[in-house]
């Protein structure tokens, strides 16, 4: 990772209190905010290289598209009060990515780049226009961003921090000095100059060493180390430089240096300086940009940018001295604690931050007229859930809810389990209600079970593989309760962990509008139509033929009325069994996608039957649809899923995608109706 990603994951780290969300491609950014408990939803790895090709000229403008739709949806369904854009490449794609998101999110540009080239400039400056909050890491940054000073009432600056506990001051090494140039393997980082300077500066300090210490990223970084190589290869450099390569943690590498040597011309910022004052090290630097801003005289020593003889004597002067180095470390470590501590930076952050985002709550839709109560979040609900060999899956559940509704009361059937999920639920919560069984008896009836221990008035049926991402269901349950509306089943929002919307909320099989869909993709309509055909797609809450059942939120007295499920039922279809049965009684089913849940999907099933059990879904759904609306509509729906599959298989053999799935489906549902008609 580079500066601006151990910043990400630094400030992340500090904002608990905000339930921070990252959205970025797999890598190793992801993989350490996972470390530190951060939710990551994976973007589509994309090449952003502008000037490296002429392809990538004429390509750019459409990945970055490609990558604003992916954040448009995904804030679209968090519906997140903030958006922070983290770099110039980000803050074009989300100042496109706002647009007909309702609330729409403060927009912060968190601007840690120096403009390359016209073309950025323009599409950066753009984006900074429509940001609420720019926050940039450097007054030099802020000003190649807002030359004029137009965007001044709206721009900030502020520095980040470290973690100084995790620096320790480490006295330096005795002996030979060691210089150490710490960063990425490209060429305005300078790493040529870093040896010139220490090739003349051996002139005058005979045991000078330098260890050069960063990954090789590219095809032209690669190219970069081995002129290296051959440099320090030469007479003037034999034995003095090390290429260490790539780190795990630059700390070993500051602890084991007499002073970090930086050369680049004009670093937005240089976080990597900041880490070397917070480890009691001098910094040589050129005297521009960041390093000017973060290196006063008594911390280090600044050259002109660019001139090696400048750099070997900013390094001669350091180490001629005897102990100066050591003093001027000293200085860098007090600065590092009085100016570089994160926590005073992602405090200052995140005021500034929380602050944009209050400025947006007077247009946000509230799912209720209820004040919000007094009362933990949660308070009068019972969230039933059934395990299977569940131990990860309600482990991650019950902390969520925890954190999101401490007021809920737990109620959990174990079905014939043979992992700890029994012992995790008692665990984790204390006053939840725990009943365990000595067989399966299947999603349905294990939820009926649970309906016999709950007293509050409001009941959360939520598979064990759900995550709560806030405290929304909360307001569902406020909603449920209002006396000026009929009896109704509310579904939540669903979003996969890949970031996307799972199609959570239908039309009633066999109905016009499930015909429609099946033979015009959704995609291809207008927002307007496409809503209709899939709702799911909805951003406002409205009346639905069924919702998925891994989250519904309801009346406790109206789920024991209608069951809720049938207890003859061991797997699948008990949702929409339960939406239309519903229906026929005379109670809605509403998606309300201002409360939004996150689902992981089959863990069991994919555990029993190695995948998707195909023809257990089709005779299931087949068999639901004929009891509740006879054998016409049976035929309808059955007519419609062979056209959804058709044309999906049709399309994806076009697209050059794998058609197997859509195969199955198919072949799945054709070996169902022979099969009942054989019956």
């Amino acid at each position: 990772m580079g500066g601006s990603e151990r910043i990400l994951v630094d400030l992340t780290t500090h904002l608990a209190h905000l339930d921070p969300v990252v959205a970025c491609p797999p890598g190793a950014l992801s993989d350490a905010l996972r470390e530190q408990g951060v939710r990551v939803f994976p973007l589509r790895r994309r090449r952003l290289e502008l000037r490296a090709t002429v392809r990538d000229r004429l390509e750019k403008p459409l990945r970055l598209a490609g990558q604003a739709v992916e954040v448009h949806e995904l804030a679209a369904a968090l519906r997140p009060r903030a958006l922070v854009a983290w770099g110039t490449r980000a803050a074009i794609e989300c100042a496109v990515a706002v647009r007909r998101i309702d609330p729409t999110p403060g927009l912060v540009f968190q601007n840690n780049d120096l403009l390359q080239g016209p073309w950025i400039a323009r599409a950066a400056r753009a984006a900074a226009r429509r940001a609420d909050l720019i926050i940039s890491l450097s007054a030099t940054i802020a000003r190649d961003l807002d030359p004029g000073g137009a965007l001044e009432d709206r721009s900030v600056v502020v520095a980040p921090g470290v973690d100084l506990d995790s620096y320790d001051h480490i006295p330096p090494p005795d002996g030979r000095p060691n210089a150490l140039l710490l960063g990425a393997m490209v060429g305005w980082k300078r790493p040529r100059l870093a040896l010139e300077a220490v090739a003349l500066a051996a002139r005058e300090l005979p045991d000078i060493t330098l260890t050069v210490a960063g990954p090789v990223i590219d095809e032209r970084g690669e190219r970069l180390a081995e002129a290296l190589r051959r440099r320090a290869g030469e007479p003037d450099l034999a034995g003095r430089v090390r290429l260490a390569g790539s780190l795990e943690d630059p700390r070993t590498a500051l602890a084991e240096a007499s002073c970090l040597l930086h050369c680049a011309d004009c670093e937005p910022y240089g976080m990597v300086i900041v880490e070397a004052l917070a480890s009691g090290r001098p910094v040589v630097a050129p005297a521009a940009c960041g390093p000017a801003e973060v290196v006063p005289p008594e911390c280090g020593r600044l050259f002109v940018p660019g001139d090696a003889r400048a750099a070997a004597d900013a390094l001669v002067g350091l180490f001629r001295t005897p102990g100066l180095a050591a003093r001027v470390g000293e200085a860098g470590r007090r600065r590092a604690e009085r100016v570089y501590d994160v926590r005073d930076s992602s405090r200052r952050w995140s005021e500034l931050v929380e602050e944009t985002a209050s400025r947006h709550r007077a247009g946000e839709v509230r799912v209720t007229a209820t004040p919000r109560p007094q009362a933990p979040a949660g308070t009068g609900t019972a969230m039933v859930t059934v395990l299977h060999d569940s131990e990860p899956e309600v482990t991650a559940l019950l902390r969520s809810a925890r954190q999101h509704l401490p007021g809920a009361r737990i109620v959990a059937i174990d079905s014939g389990s043979n992992d700890g999920g029994a012992h995790a639920v008692r665990r984790l919560d204390g006053a939840a209600t725990v009943v365990e069984l000595d067989r399966n008896v299947g999603f349905g009836r294990g939820c009926n079970l649970a309906m016999e221990s709950v007293r509050e008035p409001v009941t959360i049926l939520v598979n064990p593989d759900v995550e709560l991402l806030d405290s929304s269901l909360a307001e569902l349950a406020a909603e449920v309760l209002r006396e000026d509306r009929p009896e109704r089943l509310l579904a939540p929002l669903v979003i996969r962990p890949v970031g996307r919307r799972e199609p959570s909320a239908h039309n009633e099989p066999g109905t016009p509008a499930e015909l429609a869909r099946a033979i015009v993709p959704a995609a291809a309509l207008p927002r307007s139509l496409r809503t209709a055909l899939e709702p799911w797609r909805s951003d406002r809450p409205r009346m639905v033929g069924w919702a998925v059942g891994c989250c519904l939120v309801a009346r406790t007295d109206t789920l024991r009325r209608l069951g809720p499920f049938d207890d003859s039922a061991f797997m699948y279809a008990e949702d929409l069994d339960l939406g239309l049965r519903a229906t026929d009684a005379g109670i809605e089913t509403w998606f309300w996608p201002t409360a939004r849940v996150l689902h992981h999907r089959a863990h069991a099933s994919d555990r029993v039957f190695g995948g998707e059990p195909f023809g257990l879904l089709a005779a299931r759904r087949r068999e639901v649809v004929r009891r509740w609306r006879g054998s016409r509509r049976q035929n309808i729906d059955d007519g419609v899923q062979l056209t959804t599959f058709t044309n999906r298989l049709a399309i994806k053999a076009l697209l050059g995608r794998a058609t197997a799935r859509e195969r199955r489906q198919a072949a799945a549902l054709l070996r169902a109706r022979r099969t009942r008609r054989t019956d």
